[in-house]
C-alpha cells in the first residue's frame, strides 16, 4: 500500500463526489446542514473558498491565527482553509476565559484571531490581537470568493502545521506546536485500528474540536473515507437521538464523557457500535465493562489509549467484551499497585522508566514515565524554557506521570508524579477499584491529607448509599469517609479533567 502523506486540506479537495454525509448535531455558519447532514463537498468547497479569503485578507506562510469559535464543522473548515495558505492554526477551547487567553498570548507574536461575534469585544481587550475576523462575516463572504484552484502551499516537514494546548491542570496552558510530519505520522498511527476494525459504518466523535486528538482524527478519517458524526453537545441525552438514529460502529469521547454515557448501554442505545476508543487519559474498567455489554457484537471492542498533548498515543491496550474489569470486583490483600496502559506502538512511541536523576531503572522499578514518539510536539511556543527543561538530550519527554514497566513490556501508571501517594500505593488504581464495584458512582476521587485517603464521590441519582459503601469498601481500610459532592462541582480542565489541587481546596482540605 502506498503511503499517503497529504495533509487535511489537501485529503478534503480530492474527496470522492460520491462520498457519504457526514452527520452534526450543530449548526455552521459556513456549510449547509438539512436534517442534521452536510456533505462532505461542500465542506471541502467552503474550505477552498475560505482558503481563498485568508489569502486575500494577509494570511501568509507561517503566519500564527487563533482560533476561538464553538462549532466543530467551523473549526475543521478554519483548520483546512489556513492551512492551505500555510498558516497555523493555534485552537483555542471554548471554555477558555478572557484573561487566560491573554495570558497564554502574552510571549507569543500572534496578532490574529478568528472567532465568533459574541467574542468580539473579548477579543478587543487582548491587546496583542490587531487583527479580529469575525467568523460570521468571513462566512457570508464565501459564496461569493472563488475556490482556491491549488493545492495547499508545499512547506517542508518541519514547519509548524497546527498549536493547540493543555489543559492547565497546574496553571496557565501552554500552547503546543506541532509540525507537518508530526501531524502526518499522528494521522498514520491512527489508521492502523481504523483498517484494522474494517470500519464500514459511521464513526461518531464527541472530543473537543481543538484538541490535536480531533485534528489527527479528521485527517485519519478523510484518508480512509470513513464517515464521521461530528457532535458538539456531549450530554447524553442530546447524543442518544443521533446514536439511534444513525447507529455508529465506532464510538469515540473522553473518559469522563464516556462515565456519564453509561446508563445509554443499559437502554439499548449503543447496540450498535462495535469499536469503543476512549482518548488519552486512562478509563475506569467498571465503565468499559458497562459499555462493552451494551453492544449487540459478541466481540466488541474497547481501545483504551494513553497519551498526551505534547505525544501523541504512547500506549493502548485492547479490551474485550465480557474479559474486563472481574478482578477489581474481588476482594484485595492489599490496595491495587497501578493502571495498565497496555503497550506502546512498534515503530511509533516508546517508553522507558528513570530514577530522580534521570537514569534508567530495572525492570518493574516504580519512576518516572519518558517516553520518545514520532508524532512528538516541536515546542511550547508561549513556554519554550518549559518545553526544554522536560527534554533530554536525547529526545526523551518526560511526562510528568509516574509507573513502571512489566518484564514483557506493558506499562503500568501510577499516579502523577506531583501527585504520588504514601498511604496507598496508587490513586488511579483505587478509583479504579471504587467505580468498578459501586457502578451507582458517576465519580470517585482519592485525595490525600495527613495519611489518610478521602475519597470524593459524585452519585448517579438519588441519595449516597452509605451501607452499599461500607459493604464495597471492607477489605480497603485505607479509606476515610467519603466526601460526596455533586458532580457538576468537581472543578476540571477546559478538557474535562479533575483538577485534584482545587477539588482539595473545594473540600477545605489544607494545601501542602
Amino acid at each position: 500500500m502506498t503511503r499517503n502523506h497529504k495533509l487535511i486540506y489537501d485529503q478534503l479537495i480530492e474527496i470522492a463526489p460520491d462520498s457519504r454525509p457526514w452527520i452534526s448535531d450543530h449548526q455552521s455558519a459556513a456549510v449547509r446542514v438539512v436534517d442534521n447532514q452536510v456533505a462532505l463537498t461542500d465542506v471541502a468547497d467552503a474550505a477552498a473558498r475560505a482558503a481563498t479569503l485568508f489569502e486575500s485578507t494577509g494570511v501568509v506562510p507561517g503566519d500564527y491565527c487563533a482560533v476561538w469559535m464553538d462549532a466543530p464543522l467551523d473549526i475543521m473548515i478554519a483548520i483546512a482553509a489556513l492551512t492551505a495558505v500555510g498558516g497555523v492554526p493555534v485552537l483555542i477551547s471554548p471554555a477558555i476565559d478572557t484573561e487566560t487567553l491573554a495570558r497564554m498570548l502574552e510571549p507569543v507574536a500572534i496578532e490574529r484571531i478568528v472567532t465568533t461575534s459574541d467574542r468580539l469585544a473579548k477579543c478587543e481587550q487582548i491587546g496583542a490581537l490587531t487583527k479580529i475576523d469575525d467568523w460570521s462575516r468571513l462566512a457570508a463572504l464565501l459564496e461569493a470568493t472563488p475556490p482556491r484552484q491549488t493545492s495547499a502551499v508545499a512547506m517542508p516537514g518541519t514547519a509548524p502545521y497546527i498549536v493547540t494546548h493543555t489543559s492547565g491542570t497546574t496553571g496557565v496552558p501552554k500552547l503546543v506546536q506541532y509540525t507537518r510530519r508530526g501531524t502526518d505520522h499522528q494521522g498514520y498511527a491512527q489508521e492502523i485500528p481504523a483498517i484494522m476494525g474494517r470500519l464500514r459504518g459511521y464513526a461518531a466523535v464527541a472530543v473537543s474540536p481543538v484538541h490535536y486528538r480531533t485534528v489527527t482524527g479528521l485527517l485519519c478519517a478523510l484518508r480512509r473515507n470513513v464517515p464521521l458524526m461530528v457532535l458538539s453537545d456531549h450530554s447524553a441525552e442530546a447524543v442518544a437521538p443521533f446514536i439511534r438514529r444513525w447507529q455508529p460502529i465506532y464510538l469515540e469521547a473522553h473518559p469522563n464523557t464516556l462515565m456519564q454515557w453509561e446508563y445509554l448501554a443499559d437502554n439499548g442505545t449503543l447496540a450498535s457500535v462495535r469499536h469503543y476508543v476512549s482518548t488519552f487519559d486512562v478509563i475506569h474498567p467498571g465503565t468499559v465493562r458497562r459499555l462493552l455489554a451494551g453492544s449487540k457484537y459478541r466481540l466488541a471492542t474497547f481501545f483504551e489509549a494513553y497519551g498526551q498533548s505534547e505525544l501523541g498515543g504512547i500506549s493502548a491496550k485492547v479490551h474485550f467484551k465480557g474479559f474486563t474489569g472481574r478482578r477489581h470486583l474481588s476482594k484485595f490483600n492489599a490496595p491495587p499497585a497501578a493502571h495498565s496502559t497496555g503497550w506502546t506502538a512498534p515503530g511509533y512511541s516508546e517508553a522507558r522508566i528513570v530514577g530522580p536523576e534521570g537514569d534508567p531503572v530495572p525492570t518493574g522499578t516504580a519512576g518516572r514515565i519518558q517516553v520518545r514518539s514520532a508524532g512528538q510536539f516541536q515546542t511550547y511556543i508561549n513556554r519554550r524554557e518549559a518545553a526544554e527543561a522536560n527534554l533530554s538530550h536525547d529526545g526523551w519527554w518526560d511526562t510528568g506521570d509516574y509507573g513502571r514497566k512489566t518484564r514483557f513490556g506493558r506499562l503500568l501508571l501510577i499516579d502523577r508524579q506531583v501527585e504520588r501517594m504514601t498511604t496507598i500505593p496508587s490513586a488511579i488504581a483505587m478509583e479504579d477499584v471504587l467505580l468498578t464495584r459501586m457502578p451507582w458512582l458517576l465519580e470517585a476521587i482519592a485525595l490525600e491529607h495527613d495519611n489518610r485517603v478521602i475519597p470524593v464521590v459524585a452519585v448517579r441519582e438519588g441519595v449516597f448509599d452509605d451501607a452499599a459503601w461500607r459493604a464495597a469498601v471492607s477489605d480497603l481500610p485505607q479509606l476515610d469517609a467519603p466526601v460526596v459532592v455533586d458532580f457538576g462541582d468537581f472543578p476540571r480542565t477546559a478538557t474535562g479533567k479533575i483538577r485534584r489541587s482545587a477539588l482539595a481546596k473545594l473540600i477545605s482540605l489544607p494545601s501542602h
